[in-house]
């Protein structure tokens, strides 16, 4: 009996020690945050060779007839051109679909006498891009 009380007083004295010498610490996942976002700020501010964020930002100047112009032309013929290429290949794919160009065949010599002679049928199929 004597030996149960003095094992139980040095095990709760050793739980008090463990604990005591515990450093980790809960988590604050807003404070984590916080910190990483600031992490990302200046690693943006020296890509940018700034060493604090500009204090007055400039109003975004009148883009010009001429250059909207350009860019909507030059969007509508891309746009025009995806879709020239989308309705070729379909139509190729819908000529071909799943037939092959080329059929090849090739008499394999069998690796024991044994066995049998074997067929090596190879199809090269066509691949719109």
């Amino acid at each position: 009996m004597n030996l149960c009380v003095v094992s139980l007083l040095l095990t709760l004295d050793l739980a008090a020690v463990a604990l005591s010498l515990s450093t980790c610490s809960t988590l604050d996942m807003d404070q984590f945050k916080k910190k990483r976002i600031e992490a990302i700020r200046g690693q943006i501010l020296s890509k940018l060779k700034l060493s604090s964020p500009p204090e007055d930002f400039p109003e975004p100047e009148e883009v010009s007839r001429d250059i909207v112009a350009i860019y909507n032309s030059t969007r509508d013929l891309l746009q025009e051109k995806a879709n020239e290429r989308a309705a070729t290949c379909e139509r190729q794919r819908s000529e071909e679909e799943y037939y092959a160009k080329e059929v090849h065949k090739i008499d394999m010599q069998p690796v024991y006498p044994s066995e049998s002679k074997y067929v090596c049928v190879c199809v090269c199929l066509s691949k719109c891009a």
